[in-house]
């Protein structure tokens, strides 16, 4: 800015400055300041912008770490599942028999038992980094964006498995109660433990067909031999995993 302009000598001796020369330059120092305020707080958002970035980054990078476990027990909930549904469906196929062979009693205790549908076996998410970033308010920077809806999506699919699995293992609790409390088990253990296919007594044999034709043993398979519902959901929620983990990857990689 230039120096104030000189004019005629006042009464103290010092130049008088134009009126119009001194709002001009009023007007110019304004202006300067608003200028280096405007940059600054330019500056300040671009710094609050990177910074809040980084924040909400890292928030998906730790539902993307919690997604690529949940992806390994969906996969290992999934087999246990088709394996414990086929055994269900061999024990269902025995009982609606009409002379059942005791290699066949055999057969279902050496590969299917110990897939047995009152195991409590259940997918866990690891829901904690949703859980973070709902907390920490940052999820309204995605808001009306695919990344919303496919986090929705997906943690609804969680839920929605949750409580499938919640109404399956409880019903099936409530089998081995009555199963064990009227001691169902216990008097073919023996048996089981020297090999079915050993059996030759007509009162071993007697046992194995009062525990398959036991109400809540049957109840169970039954159940359970129709739980391929859940292999969908776990499937959809794979699929669902793979579309989230792209849009993770689109927010975070610029």
């Amino acid at each position: 800015m230039e120096n104030p302009p000189a004019g005629r000598a006042g009464k103290t001796g010092k130049p008088a400055w134009p009126a119009g020369r001194y709002l001009k330059y009023a007007i110019g120092e304004i202006i300067l300041v608003v200028i280096g305020i405007l940059i600054a707080l330019y500056i300040n958002n671009l710094n609050t912008e990177k910074q809040d970035s980084i924040t909400l980054n890292g928030y998906l990078n730790n539902i993307s770490q919690n997604i690529k476990v949940d992806e390994v027990n969906l996969d290992r909930i999934a087999v246990y599942r088709d394996s414990s549904i086929i055994g269900s469906k061999y024990f269902m196929n025995i009982i609606e028999q009409e002379n059942t062979l005791k290699e066949q009693y055999s057969i279902y205790f050496t590969e299917y038992f110990k897939y047995n549908p009152w195991l409590d076996k259940y997918f866990q998410s690891n829901k904690s980094g949703f859980e973070a970033l709902k907390n920490s308010g940052y999820l309204s920077k995605i808001q009306q964006t695919t990344l919303e809806s496919e986090l929705y999506k997906y943690y609804r699919l969680v839920e929605q498995i949750e409580n499938e699995e919640k109404y399956l293992n409880n019903f099936m609790e409530e089998m081995k109660y009555d199963i064990y409390k009227n001691n169902i088990v216990q008097p073919i253990k023996s048996i089981v433990n020297k090999g079915v296919g050993n059996i030759e007594t007509d009162e071993d044999f007697d046992k194995l067909q009062s525990f398959f034709n036991y109400p809540s043993v049957v109840g169970s398979h039954s159940r359970n031999a129709g739980t391929s519902y859940l292999n969908e959901l776990y499937n959809e929620l794979l699929i669902s995993a793979v579309n989230l983990q792209k849009e993770i990857e689109n927010m975070t990689k610029g």
